[in-house]
């Protein structure tokens, strides 16, 4: 039974839900005693009946409330209501959790590589202290706001080492597959090494966007693929990414845990070299310590308290926040702060007696026995928490092709006009279709992580066979073209009242409402309104001047307009855009032909941008231009690059970070 807000459970006052899984419930409670809020885990009824599950549940607030590590949550303590259920008190993260950044779209390779390098400490600490914790995924990775603070949850599977020689059918259950070692798979010897394997698969997921083995077909085919199949090349999926990673991805997901990275720490190390973010390396510093022995993993680790010796550091100086006391726990590593070093000097075992190699074939045996016990586990698991919405309302749109009603949230969205694209994709939304005249531009390149469908134009075949459930075209379409891809999958084109002003930030909220992400768009456009007023600040010679965009091509010299998304994007840094170039009813797009005496007006402007796409520009030169804009005396700014170009004329959330990077420093050049 779910309880109520305003139910008490030992004291603990219930506020709300905070999630539901296969075994209980948790929920945000009131601390009985301190001014705080409490995660408080329920387990049900059914579930604490069972001797078998009331003494793991009893076994997950026992063991997690032995480690005190600022990157693990922390329990508080545990209990049993009066109706019999076991609860536990645990940390309460506000925030959000690496799953969900990836799903809205928010993950970049830099928070990637902080994140890893935050989760290692903390499976580092717990296998020092002889634990595993055998569900190793993104949506374990909890991100408080502070600082994008990292704390790894849910060591409800954690047992100790000298415990887990044989995988049981429990634990077999509760392990996640997309992330699975291939010895968990089995019947054989597990030990931190799997977590390792899976923080690796979790690395590959933050980059990706999708699990290393997810292409392979069912659950079977998923876990035979950990089994047999070489790790993918993540570079396949996100072709920027240095190719240095793949290496790092391939040793961390090797078959024979002998052959992966012995710690956690140095997969961080490698996965942030890999990808050359310094800023999330470790700061410089003379005479680094030894490396610490590797930890001799084996069947039966020593006890006692885990050795202190030296200090090293992991790829992330970000502090992860206070400690937090535990009952009973061992004394703790110092917490890490920025440019300090963390205790991570791993036991000294006793090397084991070679054991004869595992059968791979024996595992895939294995594996695929457990399915229907897996499948079984998760549609139960489905049944328990009812499932999990987005919370989508069914909506109508009043578009200039009428009304169009959408009655779920639209998962597989094909994107035909400019700016389109650009908005699905930062709204987290991976198309299935995105109509390209040349080819993607490089910012929407970077943040596709599927393989869309991508026509050169409006193919209503192509659209057809991408199976989109809905389909956005804010841009100019005909009815013809309209209807036939409204037999498609339903149409949303421009809202019926939009005018000449519309802009990538109306076009970015209507999408955001189509999708059922407005308060994302909302975000995304305050987020580029505060970068662009930064960037005013820090270019005051930007401000007041007058400034007019002229196109040059192999046909002519055309003028962009105001309001225009090139216009808008101006006056963003501060510039005016010349009324001579105001837009009129007699103006059918965003540009003008201009001649003579009208092109001679336009060159009174301070700044003038010259937007070259004729047969001799390149290399930001001046080579070709036409006999007139020799007599232009004031700043000239080249821009031929045929990315920069697109951005500037398009627009968007997306296209206006790229030009943040690559057109301003040109105009900082020229402006002074």
């Amino acid at each position: 039974m779910v309880l109520s807000p305003g139910e008490v459970v030992a004291g603990y006052r219930i506020e709300k839900v905070l999630g539901s899984g296969g075994m209980g419930t948790v929920y945000l409670a009131a601390n009985p005693v301190l001014p705080r809020k409490d995660a408080l885990k329920v387990l049900s009824s059914e579930l604490s009946r069972d001797p078998s599950f009331r003494a793991r549940f009893i076994r997950e607030a026992d063991l997690a409330a032995t480690l005190d590590h600022p990157n693990i949550v922390t329990v508080y303590t545990r209990g049993e209501t009066e109706d019999g259920q076991l609860w536990i008190a645990m940390q309460y993260v506000a925030g959000s959790d690496a799953h969900n950044e990836l799903d809205e779209g928010r993950m970049t390779v830099k928070r990637a590589v902080h994140i890893t390098g935050e989760v290692a400490k903390a499976l580092d600490y717990a296998h020092r202290r002889n634990l595993i914790h055998r569900d190793v995924k993104p949506a374990n990775f909890l991100l408080a706001p502070d600082d994008e603070r990292v704390l790894l949850a849910d060591f409800g599977i954690a047992r100790a080492l000298d415990d887990s020689i044989g995988l049981t059918a429990t634990g077999m259950v509760m392990a996640t597959v997309a992330y699975a070692a291939p010895e968990t798979l089995g019947t054989g010897h597990v030990d931190g090494r799997a977590d390792i394997y899976a923080l690796g698969c979790s690395l590959y997921r933050m980059l990706a966007g999708e699990a290393p083995f997810s292409s392979s077909g069912g659950m079977a085919a998923v876990m035979a693929a950990h089994l047999s199949q070489p790790p993918p090349r993540v570079t396949d999926r996100v072709r920027h990414l240095p190719p240095a990673i793949d290496a790092v991805i391939a040793k961390a997901l090797a078959k024979d845990p002998d052959q992966r990275y012995q710690t956690a720490r140095e997969l961080a190390l490698a996965a942030a070299e890999a990808l050359e973010e310094p800023a999330t390396r470790p700061v410089s510093r003379p005479a680094p310590p030894p490396e610490p022995p590797r930890t001799q993993w084996s069947g039966r680790p020593p006890q006692g308290p885990p050795p202190t010796g030296d200090v090293h550091t992991y790829p992330s100086g970000y502090f992860s926040g206070p400690q937090h006391a535990a009952s009973g726990a061992p004394p703790a590593a110092p917490p890490a702060v920025h440019g300090q070093r963390h205790d991570l000097r791993p036991p000294s075992h006793p090397p084991e007696a070679a054991r004869p190699p595992r059968s791979r074939r024996g595992w895939i045996i294995a594996a695929v026995a457990a399915v229907v016990l897996i499948a079984t586990a998760t549609i139960g698991a489905l049944l328990f928490t009812g499932g999990s919405g987005h919370g989508y309302s069914p909506q109508s749109f009043d578009t200039v092709h009428g009304s169009v009603r959408i009655d779920a949230e639209p998962h597989a969205v094909a994107a035909l006009t400019p700016g389109d694209g650009d908005a699905v994709l930062s709204l987290g939304v991976q198309p299935v279709a995105l109509v390209a005249p040349s080819a993607l531009p490089e910012w929407e390149k970077q943040m596709v992580t599927g393989t869309p469908t991508t026509p050169t134009r409006i193919d209503t075949a192509a659209i057809a066979a991408a199976k989109p459930d809905v389909i956005i075209g804010t841009g100019s379409i005909d009815d013809a073209t309209y209807n036939a891809l409204a037999a498609i999958a339903p149409t949303v084109t421009r809202p019926q009242n939009a005018g000449p002003g519309w802009s990538w930030q109306d076009q970015l909220t209507w999408i955001g409402r189509i999708l059922g992400h407005d308060d994302k768009a909302k975000q995304l456009i305050e987020k580029a309104r505060t970068q662009q007023d930064d960037l005013r600040g820090k270019h005051p010679a930007f401000d007041g001047k007058s400034i007019a965009t002229v196109n040059v091509s192999d046909d002519g010299v055309t003028a962009t307009l105001r309001p225009s998304s090139a216009s808008n994007y101006l006056e963003g840094l501060g510039f005016r855009y010349i009324d001579t170039l105001k837009r009129t009813s007699s103006d059918p797009g965003d540009t003008r032909k201009t001649t003579g005496a009208s092109l001679y007006d336009i060159f009174k402007a301070d700044v003038l941008v010259v937007v070259r796409t004729d047969k001799l520009a390149g290399g930001g030169g001046y080579g070709g231009l036409p006999d007139q804009f020799t007599t232009y005396r004031g700043a000239m700014v080249i821009v031929d690059d045929p990315n920069v170009i697109a951005a500037l004329n398009t627009g968007g959330y997306a296209a206006t970070e790229y030009l943040n990077s690559h057109l301003v420093s040109l105009l900082a050049q020229q402006v002074h």
